[in-house]
């Protein structure tokens, strides 16, 4: 396969900051869908926020990436911590 040129990159970066916005966008005002009336203290924000701050973090990501015109080790290590927040947000749903 052949590597994409840099602005062919970017543009590719560009769009899943756009998507991951606007994903990030709908859940921070319509919601998830989803809900855990017995959570309380943490679990109960990582509930109620943890959608919204997995696609913030995706969003900066894929930002990160846009503006390096690569995916590299900053982008890499917010990834992770979406990835992270989203572990942790499905054992808040979960348990």
């Amino acid at each position: 396969m052949t590597e994409l040129p840099d602005s062919g990159k970017r543009g590719f970066y560009l769009l899943g900051t756009t998507v991951a916005v606007a994903v990030t966008v709908v859940f921070a005002t319509v919601g998830d869908g989803v809900e855990v009336p017995a959570a309380t203290g943490l679990r109960r924000l990582a509930v109620e926020v943890g959608h919204v701050a997995v696609w913030a973090l995706l969003s900066v990501a894929f930002l990160i990436a846009a503006v390096r015109g690569r995916w590299d080790g900053p982008a890499a290590r917010v990834a992770v911590a979406a990835g992270i927040t989203y572990a942790l947000f499905l054992l808040a749903v979960l348990l």
